[in-house]
C-alpha cells in the first residue's frame, strides 16, 4: 500500500521520537554507570547529548519542508548552543553546569510545549505527543534552577532520572505515531490525521 504524504511526514516526526527517546535513556543510563563520576565526565556527557539532540531536531525541521514548525528549530539550535557552550567551557563548576542544564531544560520543554499547542490550534490529531515530555522538561528545568546547589551526585541522579523519563515519554509517543502510520486504531482515531512537529 502506496503511503500518503501525511503518512511519510508523520513517520519522518516518529523516526525523531523514537532517536530522541532512545538518546534520551541511554545518556541517563551512561549518567548512572560512569565510573569516574566526575564533574568534567558530565559536561562532556551533556554536551555529547545536546548537541545530538539539537541536530536531530534541526535534521528534523529540515526534512519536514513544507510542513514545519519553527519551534522546531528554535528547539535544535538551544540544544546545540547548550553543547557547544558545555565544550568550550569544561571547566565550569557544578553550580554552572546545574544552571546551564536547567536553563537548556527551561527552553527546550517551552519550545515543546509551543510546538504541541500550535499544533492543536492548527486541528492536529497529534498535538499531545511533544506536550507530556514538554511539561516533563519544562518542570525539569525550573526546579534545577531553583535549586541549583545539589552537587555532583545529586545532579547525577536528578539528571538521569529526568533522562529516563523524558526518554520513556518520547519512544511512547514515536511508538503510537508509528502504530498510526500502520493504519492501527489510534486511541480512538481510525485514520492518521495531520502531524506537524
Amino acid at each position: 500500500m502506496t503511503q500518503t504524504f501525511e503518512q511519510r511526514l508523520v513517520k519522518r516526526s516518529a523516526a525523531t521520537l523514537l532517536l530522541r527517546g532512545i538518546l534520551a535513556v541511554l545518556f541517563g543510563a551512561l549518567m548512572l554507570l560512569w565510573p569516574a563520576g566526575t564533574l568534567l565526565a558530565i559536561v562532556f556527557l551533556f554536551g555529547f547529548y545536546a548537541l545530538i539532540d539539537g541536530a536531530a531536531n534541526i535534521a528534523h525541521y529540515v526534512s519536514r519542508q513544507p510542513r514545519r514548525s519553527g519551534w522546531t528549530l528554535a528547539s535544535g539550535i538551544v540544544s546545540v548552543l547548550a553543547g557547544i557552550l558545555a565544550f568550550a567551557w569544561p571547566g565550569m563548576t557544578a553550580l554552572w553546569l546545574a544552571l546551564l542544564i536547567g536553563a537548556w531544560a527551561l527552553v527546550l520543554g517551552l519550545t515543546q510545549i509551543a510546538v504541541s499547542l500550535k499544533a492543536r490550534r492548527t486541528g492536529n490529531g497529534f498535538w499531545w505527543v511533544q506536550l507530556g515530555p514538554g511539561i516533563v522538561t519544562a518542570l525539569f528545568g525550573l526546579y534545577v534552577i531553583a535549586f541549583p546547589g545539589a552537587g555532583i551526585l545529586g545532579l547525577l541522579g536528578l539528571v538521569a532520572a529526568f533522562s529516563f523519563v523524558a526518554g520513556i515519554l518520547l519512544l511512547a509517543a514515536g511508538f503510537q505515531l508509528l502504530r498510526a502510520t500502520s493504519g492501527r486504531r489510534l486511541w480512538g482515531m481510525r485514520e492518521p490525521p495531520r502531524y506537524a512537529g
